[in-house]
């Protein structure tokens, strides 16, 4: 094993200064992770570094998940480190979920010296190649003179859109070793300004709009990013057609607006399911179709309507569905062009009852919730978590039947209040993502949704949550096993229920164990009133609530 090296700042300053002075001139002032061998020479830079807050974690998975919840709620780059071989492995499912959610995620990392490198030395492998298929570029650094290029290339493809993560790494031996000082500000060496949309593109799209009989808008996550909700609703309001979302940004065009018909797809909203097969114009704006969304066939999009399809990312247009026009631009330039000549022209196209859609639906599924059910149904604690939340309130839904019941019955009145685990359906994020989406949000109270599978996945971050004063409530949905998988095995399997059933500890006492607020409710009557003493306590708080385990959420679109 290679001794440590001593730092070299003869001249200039150690690699690793530089490095972390470039995060400091991109604004992070966060970062989150675990020390090890290879990156220490990283926490003896951020130690000296007062405006950068660094989340000591207890595992490298829940670090990743953290960096993703705070690019997701803040919209900017988040920074994850871990040292070299299993701390590299264990970041990989949430660099997976960042990269399926394209989210700004950069981790730094250790990697082991080249004296025992490829010599099958302890903890070494080719980490650049098990990270090149989860981010958009992974680099080893070469040396010293390199780092601070590096940085800025991660950052630079990190928020090229379409946005995602990036990995580099090096050895203690180059971070510790002299580098010169490159004080390059950000708007030197990457663009943050997305180009406007075309003008002819945009007329194309208004006379498409124009000649529709029932056009309806799908709201993407190009809103939310470019924070263009608003707008999004104004021109929904000034031309009465009505919008749907895609499941994953319920929030993005909020469902309470008189215009909303929800979020689409599978265990979306039959208000959305019903109306979107009518549509012969469908202008999708910031939009990146997904499965669960659309089923990657037609059925809720009509083969017959004629999709607009706008992002910012040009390479996502055309993936799914052929598209009667691309439009590629800035979000908030393709809303406001289609205002202004919407507005030119006097456009209207009120074609549907969206208030009566709602009612009828809203009446069908809340018509299922039983309050005095007892097990408690998963619905009755999805209906009282909305019913609890302040409107400002963000949810994290996990992967698995606790997330799909809560993604039906969450209302959102605000952009910015809903976060799930998108493309990449990884049980056990939602607590620590919803640890970093409190701390780039300190203002919203935040409730993560989770089945315990997903609870006992990241428990141990209970104690990061206590040390780093990180007030989130986890409400665990127990059925005492895998809901999600038992549906299935009924759907697909004849019923053959196997290897899904286990025994769970009291998960109140688990949390106060930790010096957590913790609660088990088994009576209906006791979750609002338990939801809200969380709410209101000031720290990280569970509610784990006993639920009927043959209360499942359905495995396939019903449509």
């Amino acid at each position: 094993m290679a001794m440590g090296p001593k730092a070299k700042v003869a001249n200039g300053v150690t690699a690793a200064r530089a490095l972390i002075d470039t995060l400091v001139r991109e604004g992070v002032d966060h970062v989150f992770g675990i020390p090890g061998t290879q990156n220490l020479a990283i926490l003896d830079a951020l130690r000296d570094t007062p405006s950068i807050r660094f989340i000591l974690t207890r595992h490298e998975q829940g670090a990743a998940f953290m960096a993703y919840g705070f690019a997701r709620a803040s919209g900017k780059p988040a920074v994850v480190t871990a040292t070299e071989g299993p701390g590299v492995t264990n970041l990989a499912t949430g660099i997976g979920a960042a990269n399926r959610a394209y989210l700004p995620v950069i981790s730094v990392c250790g990697v082991q010296e080249s004296e025992v490198r490829e010599r099958d030395a302890t903890q070494d492998m080719d980490q650049v190649s098990f990270m090149r298929p989860l981010t958009k570029w992974a680099y080893s650094i070469p040396n010293p003179a390199k780092v601070q290029e590096s940085m800025r290339k991660a950052f630079r493809v990190a928020m090229t859109e379409p946005r995602g993560p990036t990995h580099v790494e090096a050895s203690s031996e180059i971070l510790l070793d002299a580098a010169e000082p490159e004080p390059i500000e950000p708007a030197r060496y990457r663009n943050s300004v997305l180009p406007a949309c075309e003008g002819e593109q945009l007329d194309r799209a208004i006379e498409l709009i124009a000649r529709a009989q029932r056009p309806v808008f799908v709201v993407g996550r190009g809103v939310l990013n470019e924070a263009a909700s608003a707008a999004m609703m104004a021109l929904a309001e000034q031309t009465g057609i009505p919008a749907a979302t895609l499941q994953y940004s319920p929030d993005a065009f909020p469902t309470s607006h008189a215009l909303s018909l929800g979020p689409l797809g599978r265990n979306g909203w039959e208000s959305a399911n019903k109306t979107l097969p009518q549509a012969d114009v469908i202008i999708a704006i910031g939009a990146h179709m997904d499965v669960y969304s659309t089923l990657f066939r037609y059925g809720i999009f009509s083969k017959d309507a004629q999709l607009i399809h706008h992002s910012p990312a040009a390479g996502q247009i055309g993936i799914v569905f052929p598209v009667a026009l691309a439009i590629t631009g800035s979000t908030a330039s393709m809303i406001a062009g289609l205002r202004q000549r919407a507005a030119s022209r006097g456009l209207r196209k009120s074609w549907v009852d969206v208030a009566k859609l709602r009612a009828s639906y809203d009446s069908e599924r809340n018509a299922i919730v039983r309050p005095d059910a007892e097990p408690i149904q998963p619905q009755f604690v999805a209906h009282a978590i909305r019913e609890v939340l302040p409107k400002n309130g963000m949810v994290v839904t996990d992967a698995g039947n606790a997330g799909k019941h809560v993604r039906n019955y969450f209302g959102t009145f605000e952009a910015g209040t809903f976060i799930t685990i998108e493309d990449w359906g990884s049980v056990g994020g939602a607590f620590p993502i919803g640890l970093g989406a409190k701390l780039a949000r300190p203002d919203r109270p935040v409730i993560c949704a989770a089945g315990d599978m997903g609870a006992m996945c990241n428990i141990g971050e209970l104690e990061t949550a206590m040390r780093e004063r990180i007030a989130v409530v986890l409400v665990v949905f127990n059925d005492q096993g895998l809901g999600n998988e038992r549906a299935f095995q009924q759907a697909h399997y004849g019923g053959r229920l196997f290897a899904v059933d286990y025994v769970n500890p009291d998960f109140g006492a688990l949390a106060r164990a930790f010096g957590a607020f913790g609660e088990q409710v088994r009576k209906p009557g006791d979750l609002k009133p338990a939801l809200q003493r969380a709410l209101e306590c000031g720290k990280p708080a569970v509610v784990e609530v006993v639920i009927d385990q043959n209360m499942l959420a359905p495995v396939v679109f019903k449509g």
